[in-house]
């Protein structure tokens, strides 16, 4: 039975990914921070696919968490790490609460990184094994009036290249998704309205499933893939002039 652990696997993508791989007969592990939120997804996995689901509270933006997390489900021999949880912050850079920001970039980077190589350590000792890192299109460019999230996805799009290189001939397979907007709880905590042609969070898990295997970069959609090879001065005025807006009329 193969065995998924899916950080941020309460909503969003990484529970549209327990989804799917409940459908394919997975043992699942569901990490995020709301112990609420986990106990609901496990009831309607459970409900739908009857699949064992361990869920399991846990804050990647402290320090620690993430070894934490692998003593915990070591034991388990996790076949699959999808690292989804994540997070960002729109405005002004500079009035975007430091505290806030460093938890997220603990959260995006450091708790990501930290995952991969205790898990990736593991899983080449077994010769197998898959790890999926979400990144974003956001990745790509710098991201006026979204800098910081924009640039810890620019860490993960980089990160996830290099050990994807490394991992390659160990039997360990990476990849990094990178969507585009996508209609998740992230605008509503942003108290933002979902962007006009957001790809929804289960057409992007189905595209990543679909396309594992065949390379490292999963962008889901012709445009987002369009809009990773513009010149970035173009992307990044463009970026500006549309986060502007958004925020000027939140």
């Amino acid at each position: 039975m193969t065995k998924v652990l899916i950080t941020g696997g309460s909503e969003g993508i990484g529970y549209e990914f327990a989804k799917i791989y409940a459908a394919q007969g997975a043992s699942l592990f569901l990490c995020a921070r709301d112990m609420v939120k986990l106990h609901e997804a496990r009831g309607a996995l459970q409900n739908v696919y009857h699949r064992p689901v361990k869920i399991i509270s846990c804050d990647l933006s402290m320090p620690g968490s993430a070894q934490k997390l692998f003593d915990e489900v070591k034991d388990e021999n996790i076949d699959v790490l999808i690292n989804c949880a994540g997070f960002g912050f729109t405005g002004e850079s500079w009035k975007i609460d430091v505290e806030q920001e460093e938890k997220m970039v603990m959260v995006n980077d450091a708790s990501l990184m930290s995952l991969c190589k205790l898990f990736a350590s593991q899983m080449r000792q077994r010769k197998s094994g898959v790890i999926l890192n979400a990144a974003s299109t956001g990745g790509f460019f710098p991201g006026p009036y979204i800098a910081g999230y924009y640039a810890s996805k620019a860490f993960v799009i980089s990160y996830t290249k290099a050990i994807a290189k490394e991992l390659k001939a160990s039997g360990v397979r990476v990849y990094c998704l990178c969507p585009g907007p996508v209609a998740t709880a992230f605008y509503h905590k942003e108290g933002l309205k979902i962007p006009r042609g957001a790809m929804r969070a289960d057409q992007c898990a189905a595209y990543a499933m679909e396309h594992m295997k065949k390379n490292v970069m999963i962008i889901p959609g012709f445009v987002n893939r369009l809009c990773t090879i513009l010149p970035a001065s173009w992307r990044t005025a463009f970026i500006a002039r549309q986060k502007k807006k958004i925020l000027d009329r939140a």
